[in-house]
């Protein structure tokens, strides 16, 4: 078989160094690091943080002002969630659209913030069953034909009994799967 011969990919946890081990396997050294990979998971990890990415990825783009009123965070704090989720790279500051406010300040998601979230819906919800069951929220500033009043909330869109029960289904055979998987690992 022709071709270049792959390094020894157990060459680094040879010599005890399973930190460049992963970071090798993982990223290569093409796609990411190790490091960044950390710190977005890091930033992930504050309740805030998350809720605020989640809120993103269902608006898409959104004034600080409604991140604000959505949060009930006085502006002050939640300075601080938004700097380190633009420090990771998971949302980005834009500027105003062209028929907004161009004072206010704009954000939307990344396209790391969607994977990190839509990956999470993936573990939770499964397959592609998510996909219909939100409509997308709209801020009022940003989408034509609202105004601040409209209800920019939309409700669950579940299609019916059937699907709420294949839901179902598919959340208690993984629960199934985590309990014979913790009970396979406490056993050895």
């Amino acid at each position: 078989m022709a071709g270049t011969l792959e390094p020894e990919p157990f060459a680094e946890l040879d010599e005890g160094n399973v930190i460049q081990y992963a970071e090798q396997r993982l990223f290569g050294g093409i796609i990411d690091s190790l490091g960044t990979h950390i710190e977005r998971k890091k930033a992930l990890a504050e309740p805030t943080r998350y809720s605020i990415l989640y809120l993103l990825y269902e608006y898409g783009e959104i004034s600080r002002k409604r991140l604000v009123s959505e949060t009930g965070r006085d502006s002050n704090d939640l300075q601080h969630h938004l700097n380190d989720l633009l420090d990771t790279n998971l949302i980005a500051k834009i500027p105003a659209p062209e028929d907004a406010d161009g004072r206010k300040t704009y954000y939307r998601i990344t396209t790391l913030g969607k994977q990190e979230i839509a990956s999470d819906i993936e573990h939770i919800v499964g397959g592609h069953a998510h996909e219909n069951r939100f409509k997308t929220l709209g801020d009022p500033e940003l989408v034509g034909g609202m105004s601040d009043g409209d209800d920019r909330r939309q409700a669950l869109v579940v299609g019916d009994e059937e699907e709420i029960e294949t839901l179902g289904d598919r959340h208690s055979d993984l629960r199934a799967r985590r309990i014979d998987f913790q009970r396979v690992i406490s056993q050895e």
